[in-house]
């Protein structure tokens, strides 16, 4: 019985994550709800929940808690 070949893939998860990183990253200024946006993109390539949160957990949370930071004061210090 032949082999069945696994489909070739447009992009390689590598590839897929750049191109993640390239749409989003230039937009986390902006809104830092693209981090989430991020996040989630990054979990549908990967399709792997607790490698995806680790990440999230240790690239993308701090730029939040620090934006979060960052908006508060800018808050208390308006009249």
């Amino acid at each position: 019985m032949p082999r069945r070949r696994k489909p070739k893939l447009l992009y390689t998860t590598g590839e897929l994550n750049k191109l993640i990183d390239g749409l989003c990253h230039p937009l986390f200024k902006t809104n830092p709800g693209f981090m989430l946006v991020d996040g989630l993109l990054h979990g549908i390539v990967e399709q792997n929940p607790s490698v995806t949160v680790r990440k999230f957990i240790r690239h993308n949370l701090p730029k939040l808690i620090e934006q979060a930071e960052k908006d508060l004061k800018a808050k208390s210090k308006a009249p």
